[in-house]
């Protein structure tokens, strides 16, 4: 009867927030505190060019690759629930937005601001219309919080240049998405022992939507009960199994005891996926959950005390875990080669062995949060050499692409995924250099939390 009741609950309070305009919560960023401009420093220096080059493949690919709608100028996004149709949309957006707000020069994106911006626009617009709260398809999907939350922070960013439609239906998309995870039959997901997946990843993108509905929306009524459950999922994602026993230190009120009713990652801070030790799934922390880094200093709330989590056990491991060639893959060593951008694979990957931007961005984490300390070398020498190859390889493309054909064809949307991640770092960069990334706090009791929850 409780769990009748508390979703009976949900329910009726979602129909009263949907009945007026969800708009009405948003907060929009100030982007008046970043207009001083400020010298561009070597890294954003080196990040700039990359993202430049992502946006002018996104715009050029965007306006040949779908079919425009004259009367509300929005892209024709396929109406369907699938990775491949949604995420590559969603991440040229949030790229295209990026690439927007942090200065860098419309004529090195191959295009006027006007344009980038139309196609920016055009990008959030279809992909909104087509969600299933807004009489589409998408949705409800297992990794649709990612490209909910992507969408959420594109429009977020771009919200002067949004008519109201669009706002409504990414707002309703964006809180649809986020209320999956307080519904009484939800269960966050742990590693279940011998299987070949950890829930890492998922639990990862889950806390990104949750986290871009509070950023956007502090004042809405679900509010509170998004952040206890990002909470429990950014503390779950990247846990071992002894945290389950710790009860220090404190993480947004409670231990990772308190937290925890499972765990994800091996003692020695590998991560499993795809049957084998897998380089690509302890980087996609970087990219996922540690957004919130990017999202709360926007948003000008506290970054959560959970957020990062096991990142610096993480990202030693890729540095110092050192594999003996047999019983894995020659010629044997770190994950992460000395003086060299690529990755040795301990087991093989089942992707490319070129994704640089993976690790550039936990390399430009690392380096911002000073988890580098006392490692062999520093964060800044393996996330220049990522930065070069990254160049050298979208030099050979007049369009901006990274890839050639042969080095990453099996998964359509790699280009997008290159831009959204190096938008990310550079986004994470560019707040740093101005000195505006919020501080860690318990964002669950914290007095700006208190603050947002009274408006």
């Amino acid at each position: 009867m409780k769990n009748i009741a508390c979703l009976f609950a949900v329910c009726l309070l979602a129909l009263c927030c949907n009945a007026g305009e969800l708009s009405r919560y948003v907060r929009a960023v100030d982007w008046d505190r970043f207009a001083e401009p400020v010298p561009l420093s070597g890294e954003l220096r080196a990040s700039s060019a990359i993202v430049a080059n992502g946006a002018r493949y996104a715009h050029a690919w965007a306006d040949s690759f779908y079919e425009s709608s004259p009367p509300d100028d929005r892209y024709l996004i396929a109406n369907q629930n699938q990775e491949k149709v949604i995420r590559p949309a969603t991440s040229a957006a949030v790229g295209l937005a990026v690439a927007l707000k942090t200065e860098i020069d419309p004529s090195r994106m191959g295009a006027s601001r006007a344009v980038i911006t139309r196609c920016a626009v055009k990008l959030v617009k279809g992909a909104a219309a087509v969600h299933k709260v807004n009489g589409g398809r998408w949705g409800d999907h297992w990794q649709s919080t990612l490209w909910a939350a992507q969408l959420g922070r594109a429009a977020w960013m771009l919200w002067d240049d949004l008519d109201s439609e669009t706002r409504e239906m990414v707002c309703r998309l964006v809180v649809h998405e986020a209320d999956r995870h307080i519904r009484p039959d939800y269960k966050i997901k742990y590693w279940v022992a011998g299987s070949g997946n950890t829930r890492a990843e998922e639990n990862s993108w889950d806390s990104m939507v949750l986290q871009q509905a509070v950023a956007m929306m502090p004042g809405h009524p679900h509010a509170d009960r998004w952040r206890e459950i990002c909470s429990k999922l950014q503390i779950s994602a990247y846990s071992r199994e002894s945290d389950r026993t710790r009860t220090e230190p404190l993480l947004d009120g409670k231990s990772p005891r308190e937290w925890l009713d499972g765990f994800n990652v091996r003692e020695d801070g590998l991560v499993i996926n795809h049957g084998r030790i897998h380089n690509d799934y302890m980087c996609s922390m970087a990219h996922l959950q540690m957004s919130g880094y990017m999202v709360f200093s926007l948003a000008e709330q506290p970054v959560p005390e959970t957020l990062d989590f096991n990142f610096d056990l993480i990202y030693r491991t890729l540095v110092t875990r050192v594999f003996d060639s047999p019983p894995y893959e020659a010629p044997g060593g770190t994950m992460y080669i000395p003086g060299k951008a690529e990755q040795y694979y301990p087991q093989g990957t089942d992707w490319s062995s070129l994704r640089f931007a993976s690790f550039y961005g936990m390399d430009s984490l690392a380096d911002v949060l000073g988890c580098d300390r006392g490692l062999p070398h520093t964060a800044a020498h393996w996330r220049a050499l990522r930065a070069d190859r990254i160049l050298e390889m979208q030099s050979r493309h007049a369009d901006g692409r990274m890839y050639a054909p042969g080095e990453y064809d099996h998964y359509f949307g790699a280009e997008q995924m290159v831009f959204w991640m190096m938008s990310d770092a550079h986004l994470l960069q560019w707040l740093a250099d101005r000195q505006a990334l919020s501080p860690k706090k318990n964002w669950i009791r914290s007095d700006e939390g208190a603050n947002d929850r009274e408006e």
